[in-house]
């Protein structure tokens, strides 16, 4: 296991890493953050089985960095940006 300090708490702990993009709807892509093993079991729990499905990549995006930062206006606009970014490419 990778240690580190974790992208949510800041603490310096083991890390799991996320993807923020589910595997099973979007494969693997560079869209992965550190967590400790707390964070990741708090944003999977706070997510539900039910969202975890959802194919809309905004969604997926919004509510990362809505439970990342905190702030759901901060969320979409950098959510924006990061499709907007893949459209281009």
């Amino acid at each position: 296991m990778k240690e580190g300090y974790c992208e949510k708490c800041k603490k310096y702990n083991y890390l799991q890493t996320h993807h923020i993009l589910p595997k099973s709807s979007f494969g693997e892509t560079n869209e992965k953050a550190e967590l400790c093993s707390n964070c990741h079991t708090e944003y999977h729990q706070k997510l539900g089985y039910k969202n975890l499905k959802n194919k809309n990549m905004l969604f997926h995006l919004t509510f990362w960095y809505n439970w990342l930062y905190g702030g759901t206006i901060f969320a979409i606009i950098i959510a924006i940006s990061i499709i907007g970014t893949k459209i281009l490419l």
